[in-house]
């Protein structure tokens, strides 16, 4: 069984946020019209990453799971035919919380959890890159990791830092993960060799594909510009690069056909995942 992956690395967003909106939209229909079967869009998607600045200016912005942007993409989703894995900043009415979350639709454009298929675990705070962020000001961190179905394949999300900590990927194919969505903003302090390396070795010792989306180019906000930078990709289970978008290329569309079927065949010639020793770890 093969299916078309899409990554769609999206330019920096404006402050005009339903521009933003029609530009992902757009994305995701002409991933649809080029064959793509999954569809994900990069962290924050329609909106430009805040989080160098206090969060009360931006409150505002955020939408509960249900929303008025969820049901857009949903009939995005359904219109299209293709599954959408979309990254918002979510308002949570029961708990009152805030989160940098995900959430996912079918082809048919119901929604794959009840509520947020992911959100964002790990919450950094830094000055490098510049202007600097401060994600725990903004949002709560998510307590949960989700494994969704859609056309086949069995989908995990990891949201932009979360993919630093390998027992996330480890949870996710204990969960019976095939494929796991990055959404990335910014530029995360690295060059792109090791950006993608490490999503490679991930991909490698733990028989899982992944699927990264990034946004690309200079985001205007608060006084600052946040700078994105591209290489979105799209990696197989045994780390090969199957498509990669690299920063010079500008915004666009990353595809790729990924054979799900070969994925055991992978795992079992590369067995890290199932010789390690779990008597030694807590």
């Amino acid at each position: 069984m093969t299916v078309v992956l899409a990554a769609a690395q999206l330019p920096g967003c404006v402050l005009d946020l339903a521009a933003n909106v029609e530009t992902a939209e757009a994305a995701v229909r002409a991933a649809a019209a080029r064959g793509a079967h999954i569809v994900a869009l990069p962290e924050m998607a329609t909106l430009p990453y805040f989080c160098g600045d206090g969060p009360e200016a931006y409150r505002a912005w955020a939408e509960p799971s249900h929303g008025p942007l969820a049901r857009r993409f949903a009939a995005l989703a359904a219109e299209t035919g293709t599954a959408v894995f979309l990254p918002f900043y979510e308002h949570d009415p029961e708990t009152g919380r805030y989160h940098n979350a995900v959430l996912g639709f079918g082809p048919d454009g119901a929604p794959l959890r009840d509520g947020p298929v992911a959100r964002k675990l790990h919450l950094p705070v830094g000055d490098d890159p510049p202007p600097g962020f401060d994600e725990r000001a903004h949002f709560s961190p998510g307590d949960a990791l989700h494994v969704v179905e859609v056309r086949g394949v069995r989908v995990g999300v990891l949201v932009c830092y979360d993919r630093r900590f390998p027992e996330a990927w480890r949870a996710l194919r204990r969960g019976g993960a095939d494929l796991v969505v990055v959404p990335v903003a910014g530029s995360g302090g690295d060059d792109m060799d090791f950006f993608v390396g490490e999503m490679r070795t991930h991909a490698r010792e733990n028989g899982l594909a992944v699927l990264c989306a990034n946004k690309v180019g200079d985001e205007p906000i608060g006084g600052g510009v946040v700078d994105n930078y591209g290489y979105s990709a799209i990696i197989d289970a045994d780390g090969t690069v199957l498509a990669l978008r690299p920063r010079q290329e500008g915004a666009g569309l990353v595809l790729a056909e990924l054979d799900v079927a070969a994925i055991p065949a992978i795992r079992r010639r590369l067995r890290y995942y199932d010789d390690r020793r779990e008597d030694l770890f807590a």
